[in-house]
């Protein structure tokens, strides 16, 4: 279900550039994306531990826990887990599943860089089928976290950024991990980036807003989708609400966290760039 356009009307259209090249075994075009969507501005939301104190801009996007049909089952918590997290990439981004939309092993033709993965509304994919183990999924099992695309289908173009003051407590072949200084001290994990251009080390302290390193469609020894994979883990157990015992480290959904963060964005400069 769409979320409607609420008070003020304004323009995001951006141009996008053409496809880059994405190495052996991925598809690339020469057409531009571009936002398909204009949006609106929301009244200012009353600041609580799951809502912003910035004014919002609203923008086209599904709800939470609303997949791609024949792409997986969902789930009913769709609580804020990060409540005030920076978004995570620098500029406009457009959230949705890298294996069901277009160049996706179950999408449609038209390559990951056709004009549909490039325009709202944004949709979620944490808990589409997958065989990783994910407690909060109704099967138990599915997508860990949500795909997200940055402005443009080129790679190593666009950054991604801290969601929070913090420590970076793991830097992997095309992973990094940041842990939050704040209690509850989220785990923000970022896959795919290209390795060469990390600014960030095991131990760094970083801060909100910082440059991570750039999105990309690395994955080791065989390309993905352009993409960032984000994911937000429990640092010790929680209880959700609806009962469900969450072991430290376990996965939750970053959907409606993300949603804030980009309406926060949208709406000024919520999270200026540290180089």
């Amino acid at each position: 279900m769409k979320r409607s356009a609420s008070l003020i009307l304004v323009a995001s259209l951006i141009a996008l550039t053409a496809c880059e090249p994405t190495g052996s075994g991925s598809t690339s075009s020469s057409s531009s994306a571009t936002s398909s969507a204009s949006e609106s501005a929301s009244a200012s939301e009353s600041s609580s531990s799951s809502e912003s104190s910035v004014a919002m801009v609203d923008f086209p996007h599904d709800a939470a826990g609303d997949l791609i049909a024949g792409s997986g089952a969902g789930y009913t918590d769709v609580s804020n887990w990060a409540p005030g997290m920076c978004f995570p990439i620098n500029g406009l981004a457009y959230a949705n599943s890298q294996v069901y939309k277009a160049g996706g092993s179950n999408g449609p033709s038209g390559g990951q860089c056709a004009t549909a993965n490039y325009s709202y509304p944004w949709q979620d994919n944490f808990c589409e089928t997958r065989s990783w183990n994910n407690v909060v999924c109704s099967t138990g099992q599915g997508h860990q976290g949500q795909d997200i695309r940055p402005a443009t289908c080129a790679s190593n173009l666009h950054w991604a950024v801290a969601t929070e003051d913090g420590v970076i407590t793991q830097v992997g072949t095309y992973t990094v991990a940041l842990t939050g200084n704040s209690s509850p001290h989220r785990i923000y994990r970022y896959l795919h980036l290209q390795s060469s251009s990390l600014r960030v080390a095991m131990g760094d302290n970083v801060v909100r807003g910082q440059k991570i390193g750039l999105v990309s469609n690395n994955m080791g020894d065989t390309p993905t989708t352009i993409h960032l994979h984000f994911e937000i883990r429990v640092a010790q157990a929680e209880t959700m609400a609806d009962g469900t015992l969450l072991a430290a480290n376990s996965f939750v959904p970053p959907y409606t966290a993300l949603v804030d963060a980009y309406q926060r964005k949208l709406a000024g400069p919520d999270c200026p760039v540290v180089e």
